[in-house]
């Protein structure tokens, strides 16, 4: 529990930390373009701002100029001076030769800073042709200022040119500083709701995920006893978590199966190789007479024969699962494989003296699939039909043709299959029989190599039985493969 509590925090932790980051680091750059916009909606109000200014100066200049009071200075000095204490910024006007005429300054048309301050013939040209605005591109002015020229007409014609200068950097970051630290306060609390979101949906997703993990890593060490809660809010992952038990529980019975098959294996080959030898030895050493070695050597030979069948179920079991084996399609006639496949059980017919029924009614029946395999599939049905039917009793056999597809039905008297176990009767390593005595020689491969190569050629096999009564197999073959 303790470690599964620390895989549940350690999972928690790097999804918390990873969705923080990337939302900061969104909200960062959020705030960096919100920098951005804000600085260039600053210059643009700014600009719109001198500009206007400059022109209500530029407008009180021509006006007292076409009434013939250029003399009156003082109306254009206040306005000056009004302008720069409003604006903070620092206006004057410059004839077309780039000399300063008039400034803000008292006393003087001129202030000792702005009579040194020379426009250039290009700057001026600019500013009479219509004026211009600009960042700290003019030497002459300073660097990290805006810059708004506009031309003074009279009677339509440049006589002069009002300039607005004002530090970009004094302007704009206390402009910048205030709307920054308004949002990035509201930023602030909104990164410690989004935080608490993160948490508790992140919670809601690392717990499942972190329960998973831990019952996959118990499967993983083949420990199929765990399961995970499938009651999550989340559909998927409750959907999720069952798909998982339901491959746990399908593991634990292949593992099952898996320990059935490897117990049974080394039973069924340990009892024929140790009646081998201790048969052989006998006739060795002289233990068994000569007269009764055929005896022993026929149940040698037998034993030899189970333990060649159990290799080759095994090796086929093997060669399908690997995809090694390809069907080579043939139209042939089936019924008449059955009878050949019968011929091979005449003894074991004889001696539990079976009555085989439905040869009467059978033609020439052709099928088209695989002779060999199909002959593997007969031979299985066959033996079990055989194996399981009571003495004296029957053995029902019909092949059928319709217009898509190929039916065989094999049908055999006594004791039948529980419809538990008939459910399972085509698993891999499954023993019908393995509370009875019927078959004491199988390891329960048969059925399942039988409705692998049925699938195999695209048909089907079905399972039928009644208590008491009967066991049929009917498998089916098209005669058009896909």
């Amino acid at each position: 529990m303790k470690k599964l509590k620390k895989r549940k925090s350690t999972l928690l932790r790097r999804y918390f930390k990873s969705m923080a980051l990337t939302i900061s680091l969104a909200l960062l750059f959020f705030g960096f373009l919100m920098m951005i916009f804000i600085a260039g909606q600053w210059w643009t109000d700014k600009v719109d701002t001198l500009t206007e200014n400059a022109r209500s100066i530029a407008s009180v200049y021509s006006s007292a100029t076409e009434d013939s009071k250029v003399s009156d200075e003082g109306l254009l000095k206040s306005t000056l001076s009004i302008m720069n204490s409003a604006t903070k910024s620092d206006y004057f006007i410059s004839d077309p030769e780039g000399n300063i005429i008039l400034c803000a300054a008292e006393g003087a048309d001129v202030c000792e800073r702005h009579s040194n301050l020379k426009i250039s013939k290009s700057h001026m040209e600019s500013a009479l042709d219509g004026g211009f605005s600009d960042y700290a591109t003019l030497d002459e002015f300073g660097e990290g200022r805006f810059l708004v020229a506009v031309p003074i007409k009279v009677n339509g014609n440049p006589v002069a040119a009002v300039f607005a200068v004002e530090d970009a950097i004094t302007g704009l970051l206390p402009y910048i500083s205030s709307i920054m630290t308004a949002i990035f306060a509201i930023l602030f609390l909104a990164l410690l709701v989004i935080f608490l979101a993160i948490y508790f949906i992140t919670k809601s997703i690392t717990e499942p995920l972190g329960e998973m993990e831990e019952v996959t890593s118990y499967i993983a060490k083949g420990d199929f006893s765990h399961r995970v809660n499938v009651n999550y809010k989340d559909r998927d992952f409750s959907k999720f978590a069952s798909a998982l038990n339901k491959m746990a529980d399908e593991l634990a019975i292949e593992d099952d199966s898996r320990k059935s098959f490897v117990a049974n294996v080394s039973h069924e080959l340990k009892t024929p190789m140790t009646s081998i030898s201790g048969f052989i030895d006998g006739i060795l050493d002289g233990t068994i007479p000569p007269e009764d070695e055929k005896k022993y050597l026929r149940i040698v030979s037998s034993e030899v024969q189970r333990l060649s069948r159990m290799v080759v179920s095994m090796l086929n079991l093997s060669k399908i699962e690997a995809g090694e084996i390809s069907i080579n399609l043939n139209k042939y006639d089936i019924g008449k494989q059955i009878f050949e496949t019968l011929l091979s059980f005449e003894k074991r017919i004889d001696e539990k003296n079976i009555t085989i029924e439905g040869f009467e009614d059978m033609g020439a029946i052709f099928a088209l699939a695989d002779r060999d395999l199909i002959q593997q599939v007969l031979y299985n049905l066959l033996d079990n039909a055989i194996k399981f039917s009571p003495p004296s009793g029957t053995i029902s056999i019909s092949a059928k043709n319709s217009e898509e597809k190929t039916t065989v039905t094999i049908r055999n008297t006594g004791q039948g299959i529980s419809p538990d176990e008939l459910a399972r009767i085509f698993e891999r390593f499954y023993k019908v029989d393995k509370s009875r005595s019927y078959d004491t020689k199988g390891v329960g491969l048969g059925l399942y190599i039988v409705k692998t190569i049925v699938n195999m050629h695209d048909g089907e096999i079905t399972a039928d039985s009644k208590l008491g009564e009967y066991t049929e197999f009917r498998f089916s073959l098209p005669h058009q493969q896909n």
